[in-house]
């Protein structure tokens, strides 16, 4: 006796990475930094004239990436949005939010972070290792009740960790951070499948919106 067929659906997901920051250079984990408000504009407008046609979105609760959600959401109040903690930047500790130019005496500390970050842990910082697994986790348990093409608002960290998921890459693979490049507002997009089982296609990488 043949099996039935299983019914195949294909969703959407965007991983859209937050504008540019207005701080002063450095490294901005959990430090709650803002964007202004015309950038966030016109990144609204910009993803509008995608026309990308997703359902729902998800967002890190730092305000670079939860205030440009809400005013997807303000703009098309038939967007579901779910703020959540599953997508936040990795911590970077001590230095987290530090302006490089106010820490000079550490810059042997970034340098060699920069070089291989895996093996040099900034001072109580959350490891490489530790946040590739958070974020897997979140990834995983996401695909497996996604229902709806949806849009993730988070951070370069953050789809650097779901691309090394999907394709299977190293996380301590240096290149992964000195190569591929992830800019502010830009867009990524990946297809899954559901048939037998999961299926993800990555389908674009870092696309600037404006």
């Amino acid at each position: 006796m043949t099996q039935p067929m299983t019914e195949m659906k294909t969703f959407n997901i965007y991983l859209l990475r937050h504008g540019k920051t207005q701080g002063a250079p450095a490294l901005y984990g959990h430090t709650d930094i803002e964007v202004s408000l015309a950038t966030q504009h016109s990144i609204c407008n910009a993803l509008s004239k995608e026309g990308l046609g997703f359902t729902a979105i998800e967002s890190s609760p730092l305000k670079r990436c939860q205030v440009l959600a809400q005013q997807l959401v303000d703009d098309c109040p038939e967007l579901a949005l779910n703020v959540t903690d599953n997508w936040k930047e990795t911590h970077f500790g001590d230095l987290d939010g530090v302006p490089f130019e106010e820490a000079s005496s550490d810059w042997a500390k970034f340098d060699a972070f920069w070089r291989d970050p895996a093996n040099n842990v900034l001072p109580n910082a959350e490891p490489l290792e530790q946040f590739y697994n958070r974020i897997s986790k979140a990834w995983e348990s996401f695909i497996q009740t996604l229902d709806q093409d949806t849009l993730i608002v988070c951070h370069g960290g953050t789809i650097r960790m779901i691309l090394a998921n999907v394709l299977q890459l190293d996380c301590a693979n240096p290149s992964l951070y000195s190569t591929l490049q992830i800019g502010h507002q830009t867009l990524t997009h990946i297809q899954l499948t559901q048939a037998d089982k999961n299926y993800l296609r990555v389908c674009m990488i870092g696309k600037p919106l404006i």
